[in-house]
């Protein structure tokens, strides 16, 4: 049976305190879940907040890590204490610029304050996510990054002409820095359009893993994070069964089912 790491899933915002117990309970027995914190639409002070209890809430749990979506809250004053939440990863911005880079549908770079968090960030051992950048900004950080490239959640240019979506030389740089992709499931992203089918999916998979293997790809689903999700895709127990199905199909072995969905993101986050 397969399990899968998920480095991004948006439930922490989305479900009311009562049934993120249920939640968990019933995906990350066997899964690892990033629990990432979308912040763009929080103040400084929700912001902190919130990551703050999402920090207290996955320490509970074995297989639960913490994500920051979008450190336009960040500041020299609150600098410190956000480091003191170690999460797995934090995200620059969203997809608009802010104070520390340029996001995916604006243009901008990396700033003096975003370069010296990127410091910050890996001496304490927290990864940089490059998901939401401009290209600007992105290869800003790969200039000034000492550690691998990385990208929670995306989907790939080259099948589909989407501002969030890494064009092929931005996937070969995060490959050749030892980095790690996540596939994410928004049907924007995959085709273009709010719905797709789950051999959308399957081609976008196919065309990183002909073009760059499999060693450096591994899912971040966006769930919660986006209501237009691929049929037949929509959960973990459909990743497990219909896309595992369909990757076999394919001609892709268990060894390398088990790479995508699970062991290339244990092994970087471990």
């Amino acid at each position: 049976m397969y399990k899968i790491f998920d480095l991004h899933n948006d439930y922490f915002l989305k479900l009311k305190d009562s049934k993120k117990d249920k939640y968990i309970s019933q995906n990350y027995s066997k899964n690892n879940i990033i629990s990432a914190v979308w912040t763009s639409e929080l103040s400084i002070y929700e912001s902190m907040r919130e990551i703050e209890r999402a920090k207290n809430f996955v320490n509970l749990k074995s297989n639960l890590l913490l994500g920051v979506e979008d450190l336009h809250f960040l500041t020299y004053e609150n600098l410190d204490k956000f480091l003191t939440f170690r999460p797995a990863y934090s995200g620059l911005t969203w997809n608009t610029c802010n104070a520390l880079a340029g996001g995916a549908h604006e243009g901008g770079n990396l700033t003096k304050f975003g370069k010296k968090v990127i410091g910050l960030l890996e001496q304490n051992n927290i990864k940089v996510d490059t998901a939401h950048l401009n290209e600007e900004s992105f290869m800003d950080v790969s200039k000034v990054s000492k550690k691998p490239l990385f990208c929670s959640h995306t989907a790939f240019y080259g099948v589909n002409k989407h501002s969030r979506n890494l064009k092929d030389y931005q996937l070969k740089m995060i490959v050749d820095s030892g980095g790690l992709v996540g596939f994410c499931l928004v049907s924007d992203f995959i085709n273009g359009k709010t719905k797709c089918k789950i051999d959308d999916v399957v081609s976008h998979i196919d065309y990183f893993a002909c073009k760059f293997g499999i060693d450096n790809l591994a899912l971040g689903t966006d769930f919660y994070g986006t209501s237009h999700l691929p049929q037949n895709a929509k959960n973990y127990k459909d990743l497990l069964f219909n896309l595992s199905n369909k990757l076999q199909d394919l001609g892709y072995t268990e060894k390398s089912i088990n790479k995508i969905f699970y062991e290339n993101a244990s092994r970087f986050f471990a």
